[in-house]
């Protein structure tokens, strides 16, 4: 999948496929009811900068979906569904894309409306969290206090108000609400930017992301041409059959300290990666692991464990692939599964998954996989034998 906006591209598939597809474009333009709420959008974001002035939860209020906006929008794409070029978008984009899979076996119809009820409210939350500043869906993680330089590594003291840890800014104070002023003007000023009718509040919240720094997801993409082009080079010259496993999944460990770019359970976890690449038991590793301890930290766990790979235990770049994007173990176990299947790696042999003896044990414990289908409505992988403490194998799904 070609990403050529990768923060909105990843997030919100549907819409910018919708965007880049002359022929479905057209038809969402001259569709007379989503046109009017188009119109209304485009109204409500043009008016907020002198409206709400510095005032956040007023921009909020324009440019979130109401549940009558997202019920009004989704019925007249099922009903544009039926149209012969919606459909074939829906099957030659959206389905052959793999990015809509929970729904790749409905009606373009139903595809369609589900996709969309989903955007919206990724939307919507953007806006709560990165406007408002309202608790992330799993508070538990996001709002781990970053301890100041120095700090006992005793109990975490409490974030400064909800949301500090994923914002940069206090979403109360007059100074963000002066940014968000700016911002929607700046957004509002490009017409041609804003003519479908989700695409107002789309480029809020894409904005929204951005100003706070939260670009992780699009960081180091396309991973294919970049950081894992050696390893993806390599992949169809492997004879699988003289492997155990296909991949060694090492998932990454946050240092929690400010300044410093590798925990050392990170690097301990390494040690047992070469170890398990050294017997063959795999060709590649596949380090995880994002940008997410402390908050807003300029170092990603799986950069740092692929430079610490090839300066301090000499494995080449081509045996490495790497995951600078998840965020939690579920999305280290999703996101290995993605790369395996978009790489070409065979997806009905096992892989490894690779850690220190506690982190394991969690993973094997019966409420992963169930908080897996709780976040993600799917189970990313299916876990077989337990080798060592250290390693569990697992198959992915797709």
């Amino acid at each position: 999948v070609a990403l050529q906006n990768p923060l909105q591209d990843k997030n919100f598939f549907l819409l910018s496929a919708m965007e880049r597809t002359p022929a479905v474009r057209a038809l969402v333009q001259s569709d007379v009811s989503l046109a009017q709420i188009g119109a209304a959008k485009r109204a409500a974001l043009s008016q907020a900068p002198r409206v709400c002035a510095a005032d956040v939860p007023c921009y909020a209020k324009a440019l979130r979906w109401t549940d009558d906006e997202i019920a009004q929008s989704r019925a007249a794409l099922g009903a544009l569904g039926k149209d012969a070029a919606m459909s074939r978008f829906v099957d030659d984009v959206l389905r052959q894309s793999g990015m809509l899979q929970r729904y790749s076996k409905e009606s373009a119809t139903t595809l369609l409306e589900s996709a969309w009820e989903d955007a919206a409210r990724k939307i919507n939350r953007a806006i709560d969290v990165f406007a408002l500043g309202q608790p992330p869906r799993i508070p538990a993680f996001d709002l781990t206090a970053q301890r100041p330089a120095g700090a006992a590594d005793t109990a975490a003291q409490p974030p400064r108000f909800p949301g500090m840890e994923l914002t940069a800014y206090d979403v109360k104070s007059p100074a963000f609400g002066r940014m968000v002023q700016i911002m929607a003007a700046v957004v509002g000023s490009d017409p041609k930017s804003i003519e479908l009718f989700f695409e107002p509040s789309l480029k809020f919240a894409v904005e929204l992301l951005l100003l706070h720094g939260r670009d992780e997801a699009a960081r180091h993409e396309p991973l294919e041409t970049g950081e894992n082009r050696a390893a993806v080079a390599r992949v169809p010259s492997i004879h699988w059959e003289q492997f155990p496993y296909t991949v060694i999944v090492v998932l990454g460990n946050g240092p929690e300290r400010a300044g410093v770019a590798l925990a050392p359970v990170g690097r301990l976890r390494l040690v047992l990666a070469v170890r398990d690449f050294l017997e063959k038991k795999a060709p590649f590793i596949l380090v995880s692991g994002g940008y997410v301890h402390p908050s807003l930290t300029p170092y990603s766990e799986a950069m740092e464990m692929k430079k610490a790979l090839r300066t301090e235990f000499g494995i080449p770049e081509d045996a490495i692939l790497v995951d600078p994007h998840a965020r939690r173990t579920t999305t280290n176990l999703r996101n290995a599964a993605r790369l395996i299947y978009r790489y070409g790696i065979p997806f009905d042999r096992k892989g490894l998954i690779l850690t220190d003896q506690l982190h394991s044990a969690s993973i094997e414990a019966p409420g992963f996989l169930e908080r897996c289908v709780r976040d993600f409505g799917y189970q990313p992988v299916r876990l077989l034998s337990r080798i060592s403490p250290f390693d569990l194998e697992f198959v992915p799904l797709i």
